[in-house]
């Protein structure tokens, strides 16, 4: 499930002791997500409960035992339609975007060093390293990201790195 896929979930189907049933072809959300583990399910029902009844949301971390399986992230949060909650699941670490940068320099009409800068930044790479990859001053760099959020419009490298994640999951 991971890439942010949603499951809609009624609350009965996942408050144990719910007067109403789930009907027979409703699997419950602990065995769509694979979880095994008595006290995690504990923590996801009450989670559910919480976003159906107080309507607030909550995180929780599943940390998988294999070590070829990364973390994941769940989010439960209230739905539209009372007495259901929306479970999102997704990779904690996620991987490099999957758009180049003449997409991005094409999106934004940025230049096509520009549009290399900030995917070096959505890469979390410091300036540095990005500068000396590049073949040029750190300062050549700053001035070309402060150029690039110029153009679109953003005042911190935090919302440029936001935007893009944002691009990139879009897209991705």
């Amino acid at each position: 499930m991971d890439g942010g896929a949603a499951t809609r979930l009624d609350a009965y189907a996942a408050i144990p002791g719910a007067e109403e049933r789930p009907p027979p072809d409703r699997r419950p959300i602990e065995r769509l997500l694979g979880l095994n583990e008595p006290q995690l399910i504990a923590r996801l029902h009450g989670a559910v409960r919480t976003a159906v009844e107080a309507r607030k949301p909550s995180a929780l971390l599943l940390r998988d035992a294999e070590e070829l399986s990364p973390d994941r992230l769940l989010v439960v949060r209230p739905a539209r339609e009372c007495g259901c909650a929306i479970v999102a699941v997704d990779a904690l670490y996620s991987t490099p975007p999957s758009f180049s940068s003449a997409d991005l320099a094409s999106l934004f009409g940025l230049s096509p060093s520009e549009a290399e800068i900030a995917l070096g930044l959505l890469q979390d790479l410091p300036v540095a390293d990005i500068a000396q990859a590049r073949g040029v001053q750190a300062e050549t760099v700053r001035g070309q990201i402060k150029s690039l959020m110029r153009k679109m419009g953003l005042s911190s490298q935090k919302q440029l790195v936001g935007v893009l994640t944002r691009v990139a999951a879009a897209l991705g």
